[in-house]
């Protein structure tokens, strides 16, 4: 049997957290990696029939036949010698909305426990988790963007009288994550330093010194929508045109100097959120095991 890998890096999104961005560098990069010893598997290849991380390694949650091979097999299979693989999945732990437009709250109820059974699997190789975090109310205005993206319709009012951003709690989450028997290291950081911290991020996903070789990516790799998207979204849905409408109102209608992006909260609920958000981050910063990742001019912790 081909050797196993040393470690893992697993990560985890969340979602609307700048994965997409990260994942298109680590695909840009792939041939550099995989002679740097590193294996990168993300949703290109993860959410092929029958290869998502569920199916791969027989999680009792998957609704494929059983895999061909155990997962120490797997694991060397995937390696392809390679000393390290990662892997960049954030709907390995959930969905972000359901056909209702439901956010599931508190976030991503089954994640720990999906964590907990992936970790067992891949034991005795060494597995880090890493994963990002937002403030609660526009993680949630990301969500409703998603949903009409999605072909999910519903209206702001509707969305917001489902999804309570009261109910994301990151400290809860990540706390539950950090309870998983066997984990190793954990890394956190918020989707607002994503700009500044990236490199940070990719140094400890990739180990420091293959981290500074990757080529990044300057642009956004998802546009949200505008307020005028929205709205002509909404009224292409209500007037009953198919097809993608709020991918081509978004082409219509772009976020510029005269298109407001869309905001679903007050500037006041925004005020709010944020407080709670901070006292969360408080929260995090003092799980034992959890490292916390800050741009370089503040950095606290790594």
């Amino acid at each position: 049997m081909p050797p196993l890998p040393q470690s893992i890096a697993l990560h985890i999104g969340a979602h609307k957290t700048a994965s997409s961005h990260l994942q298109h560098m680590l695909y840009r990069n792939r041939a550099m990696l995989a002679d740097e010893g590193i294996r990168v598997y993300g949703p290109g290849y993860l959410r092929l029939k029958g290869r998502n991380l569920a199916a791969m390694f027989g999680l009792s949650w998957s609704e494929s036949p059983a895999p061909r091979r155990d997962p120490r097999k797997q694991l060397a299979f995937l390696a392809k010698g390679r000393r390290r693989i990662v892997f960049s999945e954030e709907n390995f732990v959930g969905s972000l909305y359901d056909s209702r437009g439901n956010v599931p709250l508190p976030v991503y109820p089954t994640g720990a426990a999906r964590v907990a059974e992936l970790v067992a699997k891949f034991a005795p190789v060494d597995t880090h988790l890493f994963i990002a975090v937002r403030n609660p109310a526009t993680y949630l205005t990301s969500a409703y963007s998603q949903c009409l993206l999605g072909g999910v319709y519903t209206t702001p009012r509707a969305f917001r009288a489902r999804n309570d951003w009261r109910k994301v709690d990151w400290a809860d989450y990540v706390a539950a994550l950090r309870a998983t028997p066997g984990l190793g290291e954990l890394f956190v950081w918020r989707q607002e330093d994503y700009a500044q911290c990236h490199r940070l991020v990719l140094r400890r996903m990739l180990r420091w010194r293959v981290g500074a070789q990757i080529e990044t990516v300057d642009h956004r790799v998802h546009e949200g929508l505008s307020e005028a998207a929205v709205k002509q979204t909404l009224s292409w849905a209500e007037e009953g045109r198919t097809g993608p409408l709020a991918r081509d109102a978004r082409a219509a209608h772009p976020v510029g100097p005269d298109r407001r992006p869309f905001a679903l909260y007050t500037p006041q609920t925004l005020e709010l959120s944020q407080a709670r958000y901070d006292e969360q981050l408080a929260r995090i910063e003092k799980i034992e095991g959890v490292t916390v990742l800050h741009p370089p001019q503040t950095a606290q912790k790594g």
